[in-house]
């Protein structure tokens, strides 16, 4: 009977020690350190992978061998059962067995075959982690940006997700947004149409002006291939309609130019676009020569993943804006309809 009561203390002091050692370290930390080959790390997410169904096992065998052992200490002597309990409550709210120190090796020495008991008993603890509460708090296992881009970036295959996936794109964007700079997304010099400030506005500027694919152009002093690019001023598509011509582009550019470093991100684009209140800004290298433009919508394509092509232009006429919003029900309907999977969410 000693040899029984023996195993129960041992086999409880394993619980308590392996439940620690799981919660010491989140499985989404367990992975990263199996990905840099630590084969303990790599023993641990075997059992950590199966999430909640750990804890509700653990716990479950762990609540039972503490009540028999609590039970049949108590029918021997009441301060056996005294000291068990006090041990065990001492064990399981102040003691830490960290997944790093001896009880992590021990739980890694046995985690191949505790995963495997899982895999078989993982149909009865799913049933039984119902009765476990599940809004306790913990730990998100997120620790680096990289967790949060992984996460959104497998989010759109989950089978019941009702994120839309432009949402998911533009949460995902939003993160690596910060790591572009100008120069990658800029216009070219080589691409950019420019306009001189002398040049007459008529059918045959407005037409090559329409065909260039651009809404904004760069004034420039002088046209002439040998001398050097002067921006004075910006061009907008908008402002020739209904222009019958016959002025000069100076005439209805607007006046002032801001320039922008090509190596700087595009957070600070963002934020010189917002203090300078322009739509076009030249990009300069670090020898102050002109070598692109860089638009607004440039930035603002970098976070919602696509081009920026919206074919209604009306926003001067309220009428034809009120009835373009959509109804109640259907703006609820596209919030929780999930989209087509689009691999381009992940790098």
């Amino acid at each position: 009977m000693k040899f029984i009561y023996a195993l129960l203390v041992l086999g409880l002091l394993k619980l308590i020690m392996m439940y620690k050692v799981y919660r010491s370290v989140p499985a989404m930390e367990l992975k990263r350190r199996a990905r840099a080959a630590d084969s303990r790390s790599a023993k641990l997410h075997k059992v950590t992978a199966y999430g909640k169904l750990v804890y509700v096992h653990l716990w479950f065998w762990g609540t039972a061998g503490f009540v028999t052992l609590a039970v049949w200490s108590a029918r021997t002597d009441w301060w056996l059962a005294a000291a068990v309990i006090a041990i065990a409550s001492w064990l399981v709210v102040w003691v830490k067995f960290p997944a790093s120190g001896w009880a992590g090796g021990l739980a890694a020495f046995t985690a191949p075959v505790y995963s495997r008991l899982l895999y078989y008993l993982d149909p009865l603890l799913s049933l039984l982690s119902r009765l476990f509460p599940s809004d306790l708090p913990q730990h998100t296992g997120l620790y680096e940006r990289r967790d949060l881009m992984e996460l959104l970036g497998n989010q759109h295959k989950q089978i019941d997700n009702r994120i839309p996936e432009s949402d998911l794109k533009i949460a995902y964007n939003s993160i690596i947004f910060g790591d572009k700079t100008v120069g990658k997304i800029m216009t070219p010099l080589k691409r950019v149409k420019t306009v001189g400030a002398n040049d007459t506005i008529g059918p045959l500027l407005m037409d090559e002006l329409h065909k260039s694919g651009f809404s904004r152009f760069p004034v420039v002093k002088d046209t002439s291939k040998s001398a050097k690019l002067e921006v004075v001023g910006t061009l907008y598509l908008n402002d020739l309609i209904g222009y019958e011509g016959g002025g000069k582009v100076k005439d209805l550019a607007s006046k002032g130019t801001k320039f922008i470093n090509e190596d700087v991100n595009l957070r600070q684009a963002l934020s010189a676009f917002l203090k300078t209140h322009h739509h076009l800004l030249v990009v300069v290298n670090n020898f102050e020569e002109m070598v692109g433009v860089i638009s607004l919508e440039d930035v603002l394509e970098q976070i919602l993943g696509k081009k920026i092509s919206d074919e209604f232009d009306s926003y001067d006429d309220p009428r034809t804006v009120a009835a373009m919003a959509p109804k109640p029900e259907e703006a609820a309907h596209q919030t929780v309809k999930p989209e087509k999977p689009d691999e381009t969410v992940v790098e």
